[in-house]
């Protein structure tokens, strides 16, 4: 009786750990994404709650409400084919200029700023082999979109230029969650 007690309290446990398993798993495992003809996985979820953490304050920081760099209709109207080159430039963009230019007094803002810059590198070196591939090819109109989200934010002081393309983030993260389900 005490045999069997046991094999059914080590059958419970061992059921229980595997159902922790699965959800904790389950809750870290990113989106494939297909951008064209390359296929990437991201983590859009960790993406959003880090920026959730400083969303607040970049969204008060700025003082630019009526200038757009990531526009959500001029995302959405590139071609599949085109979203892979698109985010690549984007993805450089906020790596070299944005998170390099943020300066903050708060540390929560600098390790925030610091995890997303770091997960952008790590999707950006997913996108280099779809580029060495030849899956992630540019358009001139593709470019010229491009060029007017760089061409506005160097219009403005260099912070609250970083404030601003932080502060966007939103829109990045939901265009990129477009691609979840195609």
């Amino acid at each position: 009786n005490t045999t069997s007690n046991m094999k059914n309290m080590n059958t419970s446990l061992l059921l229980a750990c595997t159902l922790l398993l699965v959800i904790l798993c389950g809750s870290s495992l990113g989106h494939r994404l297909h951008l064209g003809a390359c296929t990437l996985t991201v983590h859009t979820h960790e993406l959003r709650h880090h920026f959730h953490q400083i969303r607040h304050s970049m969204l008060t920081e700025d003082n630019h409400k009526g200038v757009r760099l990531l526009r959500g209709d001029m995302m959405k109207s590139l071609q599949a084919t085109e979203s892979c080159c698109f985010l690549r430039q984007v993805l450089r963009f906020y790596i070299e200029k944005v998170f390099n230019s943020y300066t903050s007094s708060q540390s929560l803002h600098r390790r925030t700023t610091s995890v997303l810059a770091n997960s952008f590198l790590s999707i950006s070196k997913d996108l280099r082999a779809c580029h060495s591939q030849m899956h992630c090819q540019c358009s001139a109109e593709t470019n010229l979109k491009f060029d007017a989200i760089q061409t506005n934010y160097d219009k403005l002081e260099i912070g609250a230029a970083s404030v601003k393309a932080i502060g966007e983030l939103d829109s990045l993260l939901e265009w990129l969650e477009s691609f979840h389900n195609n």
